[in-house]
């Protein structure tokens, strides 16, 4: 019998007991991943929506954009002030907390006369909307304590 000497033999100790550990650890993280049987009530990915938005169902969000271009449509007022409030976002990131402040309220007015306007044109969103405020209720207190917001179930 030959003898093997020391150094290979530890190195080829040390490639086992890696690949051993190696496959190991591959094992667990294999079983952690998801399987295509999430449940049904996951929420969908909607890119560039918000957390709030996100929770909608396709057909609320679909009535919500329906509803609001018809009164940015019929009122050009408030289109305009849609248009300047996008303006003064791009404007406000560079300029500090004051102009964020200042954007944030102007905002919130503007969504609440967008919001009275979408009653009055169709009282069916009411429901529609409250759901989209509770989720925006929900998205704000998670933050304020520092959480990251769960995704709010759609309703199917």
């Amino acid at each position: 019998m030959q003898n093997i000497p020391l150094l290979p033999r530890i190195i080829l100790l040390a490639l086992a007991l890696g690949m051993a550990s190696a496959s190991g650890a591959f094992a667990q993280t294999t079983a952690a991943t998801p399987t295509a049987t999430t449940p049904a009530t996951a929420v969908p990915d909607k890119k560039g929506k918000h957390n709030a938005e996100a929770s909608l169902t396709p057909a609320e969000s679909t009535q919500l954009e329906k509803d609001r271009n018809a009164v940015l449509t019929a009122n050009p007022d408030l289109k305009a002030e849609a248009d300047a409030l996008k303006d003064q976002k791009k404007a406000a990131k560079g300029q500090g907390p004051d102009a964020k402040a200042a954007y944030k309220q102007e905002a919130k007015a503007h969504e609440q006369k967008v919001e009275v306007a979408m009653l009055k044109l169709d009282p069916g969103i009411a429901p529609v909307l409250a759901k989209l405020k509770g989720a925006k209720k929900a998205e704000r207190k998670a933050n304020k304590n520092g959480n990251t917001p769960a995704p709010v179930p759609a309703a199917n």
